[in-house]
């Protein structure tokens, strides 16, 4: 237990990564805002702000960088709906990233025959397909070749600021390298360590945790396709709640309905431990790398011990 506490202290006393960049003067804006534009500076245009917070960090003074949907835009990608100037913003920059996986469709279909701009598609980098699910910045794997992709962009389109983005991705990178290790110490307490979701925003993450998802498949592919899960779906989930049969609850604050309101309701009253997670990045987080070692530190807080998960599991046997 004290070295469990330990682990805890670490992590939230490291929640925030230094980033320590040459140039760190790039700005992220919401949908419609140009007052970042700068002609002299590459224009890069993000569809969601964890991705515009990559291209930020690595292009530093040297980028103007805006994202379309951020946590201020009160939506999620999926279901935004983009503006005349959001299209104008992403087909007139020089380069444009963007999710895929038909998380963000409005933004992918604008670029689509744009051959002027340099379009960066994370999904197209990590090979996954639409209708898998899309919430790809909870990979540490695709953060990484991400982040490289942007550099190789950067250096490609602003050859005479190489140096600036070949020095701010070695701090990226080291960074990259201090969040690995922060979860493979994580991953010593959560390891084979189960859990049901009212939706499967952090499935990337906890897969990373080697965390082992029971959430029922009917129930899973309901939400995938954003239709409501059947009555008998919604029972079994509600069960596996209340008789606390997994170690964790994951909801997902971003999309609040009757169904995800009733299971954490259920879960406080069965005392399960609740993880929860939003698909936006918070207004107060500088980088995606920051936002995964704070998510890192909250479920270390929140995931029951080994022990006394182990006592838990023998009482109800």
């Amino acid at each position: 237990m004290l070295r469990r506490h330990r682990i805890i202290a670490a992590l939230t006393a490291g929640a925030v990564i230094a980033v320590p960049l040459a140039g760190c003067g790039s700005s992220s804006s919401p949908s419609g805002d140009a007052s970042s534009s700068d002609g002299s500076k590459v224009s890069v245009v993000a569809s969601i702000s964890q991705w515009g917070s990559v291209a930020a960090k690595i292009g530093g003074d040297d980028v103007s960088v805006t994202s379309v949907v951020t946590s201020s835009s009160g939506t999620t990608s999926h279901e935004y709906e983009p503006t005349t100037q959001d299209v104008a913003n992403l087909t007139g920059a020089d380069i444009a990233i963007v999710n895929g996986a038909g998380y963000d469709s409005w933004a992918v279909n604008a670029l689509a025959d744009d051959t002027d701009t340099t379009v960066i598609n994370v999904a197209d980098l990590m090979n996954v397909q639409e209708g898998a699910n899309p919430h790809l910045w909870f990979s540490v794997d695709a953060i990484d070749k991400t982040a490289s992709a942007v550099h190789d962009a950067l250096k490609a389109s602003d050859s005479a600021h190489s140096s600036d983005y070949d020095t701010n991705y070695a701090a990226w990178t080291k960074a990259y390298d201090s969040l690995k290790q922060s979860l493979d110490i994580v991953k010593q307490e959560t390891n084979g360590r189960t859990y049901v979701a009212t939706e499967s925003v952090a499935q990337y993450l906890l897969d990373d945790l080697g965390m082992i998802d029971k959430t029922p498949e009917g129930f899973k592919n309901a939400t995938a396709n954003e239709s409501e899960p059947s009555a008998q779906d919604i029972d079994e989930m509600t069960q596996i709640v209340q008789n606390k049969q997994v170690d964790v609850l994951v909801v997902n604050d971003s999309e609040t309905n009757d169904i995800a309101t009733n299971l954490d309701t259920a879960g406080q009253n069965s005392k399960i431990s609740i993880f929860h997670v939003t698909e936006s990045m918070p207004s107060e987080v500088s980088n995606v790398l920051d936002w995964i070692n704070m998510l890192a530190a909250s479920l270390m807080m929140t995931i029951p011990s080994s022990s006394s998960a182990s006592a838990s599991a023998s009482a109800s046997e």
